[in-house]
């Protein structure tokens, strides 16, 4: 068995490549049969949150365990930890342990630039991120895999996490230039295109349609239910929401709010796989809406790809158990 450190899992995948296994399993997880993907385990303590996220499928099986503790923010340490256990699905033998809040933050990223993809003009050179953290970043990073970008539009909270996401997308995607943006109102006006990755309760935007008519939303910092990051101007001037599984449908506010006000009906939410299939299509010179939850399968592809990249390259620490 292998250990994966953060280093080693930001190195074996290009983000090119993470979103063409997010496709893959876009795709199966629209299937008829195929995977089995238990929902997500949602296990709260006074401090934080514990996700539990299980799946089979592809000759694999991995369970990643992750942390949420906000209050680490306060004492500088990430606030998202965990680690994944990849294992055989034929004979259940370990295969792998790796840092679980890289994989996460590439995953994500390429899980929301699948979302860019299918939701957005192909023409698209300018991002606006809400959230210019770890998620926020590595949004900006896979973005430029899928469309042009050239200008990424980030609203500036704290100069600490400005200067980190500047830093790290410059080494991910130089040559894109980034401009501080002191609201998110501000980020909107300046794009079509907003990403947001916060974990807030309430909107981060305002809820203006003539400031939302025709734009493009991708929503991926939120959760859980009683999180929201998009107004519901969005979801009336979209018409539909686009998830990136079923699960997102009931754990997500973005998800539930809408249909619970009456905004959309049940039908108006559908998959990124019923996009990538070409089942169903969208509008993309009006507005869009995009919500991406997170699901076990998305992990296990890109454990199961790192996994096989660090056997081929002899990456990774060889450990026993």
């Amino acid at each position: 068995m292998i250990a994966l450190s953060a280093t080693d899992v930001l190195s074996l995948l290009t983000p090119a490549e993470t979103v063409v296994l997010m496709e893959s399993a876009s795709l199966a997880a629209a299937g008829a049969s195929g995977p089995v993907v238990p929902a997500r385990q949602h296990v709260k303590w006074d401090q934080g949150t514990l996700l539990i996220m299980p799946a089979i499928g592809a000759g694999a099986l991995a369970v990643k365990l992750v942390s949420v503790v906000p209050g680490n923010s306060v004492r500088k340490l990430p606030v998202t930890n965990g680690l994944l256990i990849l294992a055989d699905a034929g004979t259940g033998l370990p295969l792998a342990i790796m840092d679980a809040a890289a994989l996460t933050a590439m995953r994500t990223g390429a899980v929301g630039a699948l979302g860019l993809k299918y939701v957005t003009p192909g023409g698209v050179a300018s991002l606006g991120i809400v959230g210019a953290g770890v998620q926020g970043v590595w949004q900006a990073i896979t973005a430029c895999a899928v469309r042009p970008i050239r200008t990424v539009y980030a609203l500036r909270r704290s100069t600490a996490s400005f200067e980190r996401f500047c830093a790290t997308l410059a080494a991910h995607a130089p040559g894109v230039k980034v401009v501080a943006c002191a609201s998110a109102a501000e980020v909107l006006s300046r794009t079509d295109v907003i990403v947001t990755a916060t974990a807030s309760a309430e909107p981060v935007l305002p809820d203006e349609p003539a400031s939302l008519s025709g734009k493009h939303f991708l929503a991926l910092g939120s959760y859980e239910r009683h999180m929201c990051e998009l107004p519901d101007a969005v979801f009336r001037l979209a018409g539909h929401l686009v998830l990136d599984s079923e699960f997102a449908r009931h754990e997500v506010g973005e998800a539930v709010r809408p249909v619970e006000h009456g905004i959309l009906r049940d039908a108006d939410l559908f998959t990124i796989g019923e996009l990538v299939s070409g089942r169903r299509t969208i509008d993309t010179a009006r507005t869009t809406a995009y919500k991406s939850a997170g699901m076990a399968l998305y992990d296990l592809y890109v454990a199961q790809a790192l996994y096989e990249a660090a056997r081929r390259r002899g990456v990774g620490q060889e450990v026993a158990l």
